[in-house]
Protein backbone atom coordinates (compact mmCIF):
# COMPACT_ATOMS: atom_id res chain seq x y z
CA UNK A 1 0.00 0.00 0.00
CA UNK A 2 1.12 3.01 -0.70
CA UNK A 3 1.62 6.15 1.73
CA UNK A 4 -1.68 8.18 0.31
CA UNK A 5 -3.80 4.86 0.85
CA UNK A 6 -2.35 4.25 4.12
CA UNK A 7 -3.48 7.84 5.38
CA UNK A 8 -7.05 7.24 3.52
CA UNK A 9 -7.20 3.90 5.19
CA UNK A 10 -6.72 5.47 8.32
CA UNK A 11 -8.82 7.84 7.85
CA UNK A 12 -11.86 5.91 6.74
CA UNK A 13 -11.00 3.16 9.80
CA UNK A 14 -11.40 6.07 12.30
CA UNK A 15 -14.78 7.32 10.46
CA UNK A 16 -13.66 10.52 9.16
CA UNK A 17 -14.06 12.96 6.05
CA UNK A 18 -11.51 15.19 4.92
CA UNK A 19 -12.92 18.00 6.65
CA UNK A 20 -12.76 16.97 10.02
CA UNK A 21 -9.19 15.44 9.59
CA UNK A 22 -8.59 18.61 7.95
CA UNK A 23 -9.61 20.42 11.30
CA UNK A 24 -8.04 18.08 13.84
CA UNK A 25 -4.32 17.88 12.46
CA UNK A 26 -4.30 22.07 10.65
CA UNK A 27 -3.63 21.05 7.08
CA UNK A 28 -6.05 22.06 4.75
CA UNK A 29 -8.23 19.51 2.87
CA UNK A 30 -6.78 20.18 -0.19
CA UNK A 31 -2.88 19.73 0.40
CA UNK A 32 -4.92 16.36 2.25
CA UNK A 33 -6.92 15.23 -0.92
CA UNK A 34 -3.17 15.48 -2.83
CA UNK A 35 -1.96 13.46 0.04
CA UNK A 36 -4.69 10.62 -0.40
CA UNK A 37 -3.95 10.66 -4.17
CA UNK A 38 -0.24 10.45 -4.29
CA UNK A 39 -0.01 13.60 -6.00
CA UNK A 40 2.27 15.24 -2.92
CA UNK A 41 4.27 14.06 -0.46
CA UNK A 42 3.66 15.17 3.37
CA UNK A 43 6.19 17.21 5.31
CA UNK A 44 7.83 15.84 8.48
CA UNK A 45 5.48 17.69 10.07
CA UNK A 46 2.63 16.80 8.46
CA UNK A 47 3.05 13.43 8.84
CA UNK A 48 3.43 13.90 12.92
CA UNK A 49 0.13 15.41 12.99
CA UNK A 50 -1.69 12.47 10.82
CA UNK A 51 0.34 10.32 13.17
CA UNK A 52 -1.04 11.70 16.09
CA UNK A 53 -4.63 12.23 15.21
CA UNK A 54 -4.49 8.36 14.03
CA UNK A 55 -2.77 7.60 17.53
CA UNK A 56 -0.25 5.79 15.48
CA UNK A 57 3.70 5.91 15.08
CA UNK A 58 4.69 7.65 11.89
CA UNK A 59 6.58 4.34 10.50
CA UNK A 60 2.74 2.79 10.34
CA UNK A 61 1.89 5.65 7.94
CA UNK A 62 5.13 5.11 6.23
CA UNK A 63 6.27 1.75 5.99
CA UNK A 64 3.70 -0.21 3.72
CA UNK A 65 3.16 -3.87 3.54
CA UNK A 66 3.57 -4.17 -0.10
CA UNK A 67 7.07 -5.53 -1.20
CA UNK A 68 8.12 -4.41 -4.44
CA UNK A 69 8.74 -7.75 -6.84
CA UNK A 70 12.71 -8.74 -7.06
CA UNK A 71 13.71 -8.18 -10.79
CA UNK A 72 15.41 -11.01 -12.05
CA UNK A 73 17.82 -11.63 -14.99
CA UNK A 74 18.86 -15.02 -15.62
CA UNK A 75 21.92 -16.47 -17.14
CA UNK A 76 22.66 -14.77 -20.44
CA UNK A 77 19.80 -12.24 -20.41
CA UNK A 78 20.12 -8.62 -19.55
CA UNK A 79 21.08 -6.40 -22.21
CA UNK A 80 24.13 -5.83 -24.26
CA UNK A 81 25.62 -2.72 -24.99
CA UNK A 82 28.75 -1.70 -26.71
CA UNK A 83 30.34 0.77 -24.24
CA UNK A 84 33.59 1.63 -26.70
CA UNK A 85 35.28 0.48 -29.69
CA UNK A 86 38.82 0.23 -30.87
CA UNK A 87 39.09 -1.65 -34.60
CA UNK A 88 37.46 -4.87 -33.94
CA UNK A 89 37.84 -4.92 -30.47
CA UNK A 90 34.38 -3.87 -27.98
CA UNK A 91 34.02 -2.66 -24.62
CA UNK A 92 30.66 -3.67 -23.87
CA UNK A 93 28.37 -3.84 -20.53
CA UNK A 94 25.51 -6.51 -19.83
CA UNK A 95 23.29 -4.55 -18.32
CA UNK A 96 21.52 -6.98 -15.27
CA UNK A 97 18.70 -4.60 -14.14
CA UNK A 98 16.13 -4.04 -16.45
CA UNK A 99 13.80 -2.00 -14.72
CA UNK A 100 14.19 2.37 -14.03
CA UNK A 101 12.80 2.31 -10.57
CA UNK A 102 15.81 0.80 -8.79
CA UNK A 103 18.28 3.30 -7.99
CA UNK A 104 21.46 1.11 -8.62
CA UNK A 105 22.47 0.00 -11.83
CA UNK A 106 24.40 -3.32 -11.82
CA UNK A 107 25.86 -4.51 -15.19
CA UNK A 108 28.82 -6.66 -16.00
CA UNK A 109 31.96 -4.97 -18.59
CA UNK A 110 33.95 -7.28 -20.69
CA UNK A 111 37.29 -5.20 -21.46
CA UNK A 112 38.94 -6.62 -23.91
CA UNK A 113 42.86 -7.55 -23.81
CA UNK A 114 45.45 -4.89 -24.01
CA UNK A 115 42.21 -2.44 -23.95
CA UNK A 116 40.91 0.27 -21.87
CA UNK A 117 37.87 2.72 -21.29
CA UNK A 118 37.71 6.51 -22.28
CA UNK A 119 40.07 8.61 -20.56
CA UNK A 120 39.20 10.26 -17.41
CA UNK A 121 35.44 9.75 -17.42
CA UNK A 122 33.38 11.67 -14.72
CA UNK A 123 29.59 11.37 -13.93
CA UNK A 124 27.30 11.97 -10.88
CA UNK A 125 27.41 8.53 -9.33
CA UNK A 126 28.76 6.17 -6.39
CA UNK A 127 30.51 3.16 -7.86
CA UNK A 128 31.54 -0.37 -6.72
CA UNK A 129 32.98 -2.88 -9.26
CA UNK A 130 34.46 -6.40 -8.04
CA UNK A 131 36.82 -8.03 -10.74
CA UNK A 132 35.52 -11.55 -11.84
CA UNK A 133 37.84 -12.46 -13.87
CA UNK A 134 41.44 -11.02 -15.39
CA UNK A 135 42.77 -8.01 -13.83
CA UNK A 136 42.29 -4.11 -14.63
CA UNK A 137 44.62 -1.24 -13.47
CA UNK A 138 42.13 1.71 -12.12
CA UNK A 139 43.27 4.98 -12.93
CA UNK A 140 41.50 7.54 -10.23
CA UNK A 141 42.75 11.32 -10.25
CA UNK A 142 45.47 12.12 -12.22
CA UNK A 143 48.00 10.22 -9.74
CA UNK A 144 45.90 7.54 -8.38
CA UNK A 145 46.61 3.68 -9.85
CA UNK A 146 45.17 0.79 -8.33
CA UNK A 147 46.41 -2.45 -9.62
CA UNK A 148 43.30 -5.16 -9.19
CA UNK A 149 43.40 -9.05 -9.48
CA UNK A 150 40.67 -11.16 -9.92
CA UNK A 151 38.43 -11.39 -6.39
CA UNK A 152 39.37 -7.44 -5.66
CA UNK A 153 37.25 -4.61 -5.33
CA UNK A 154 36.66 -1.22 -5.46
CA UNK A 155 34.07 1.55 -3.83
CA UNK A 156 34.65 5.17 -5.65
CA UNK A 157 32.62 8.44 -6.23
CA UNK A 158 32.70 8.50 -9.73
CA UNK A 159 32.30 11.96 -10.37
CA UNK A 160 36.08 12.17 -9.58
CA UNK A 161 37.59 11.75 -13.37
CA UNK A 162 38.88 7.51 -13.47
CA UNK A 163 38.98 4.88 -16.10
CA UNK A 164 40.04 1.00 -16.20
CA UNK A 165 42.96 -0.33 -18.52
CA UNK A 166 42.79 -4.05 -19.24
CA UNK A 167 46.86 -4.39 -19.16
CA UNK A 168 46.49 -8.25 -19.45
CA UNK A 169 46.66 -10.83 -22.84
CA UNK A 170 43.33 -12.66 -21.35
CA UNK A 171 40.15 -10.61 -21.15
CA UNK A 172 38.52 -9.03 -17.92
CA UNK A 173 34.92 -9.03 -16.78
CA UNK A 174 34.09 -6.42 -13.95
CA UNK A 175 30.74 -6.09 -11.98
CA UNK A 176 30.07 -2.74 -11.88
CA UNK A 177 27.08 -1.57 -9.37
CA UNK A 178 26.80 2.31 -10.07
CA UNK A 179 24.07 4.41 -8.21
CA UNK A 180 23.01 8.19 -8.85
CA UNK A 181 21.51 10.72 -6.81
CA UNK A 182 19.24 10.95 -10.11
CA UNK A 183 18.30 6.84 -10.70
Amino acid sequence: MRLGETIKSHRKKSGWTLTELSDLCEISVAQLSKLENNKSNPSIESLQKLAEAFHVPVSALTLTTEVPPPAPVMCGEGYVVRVLARGEENVTARYLVQDQRFRMQPMVLTIPPRMMTEDKRSHVSDEFFYVLKGKVRFVYCPDLIYEMNEGDFLYYDAVVAHHWENPSDEETHLLLCSASAAM
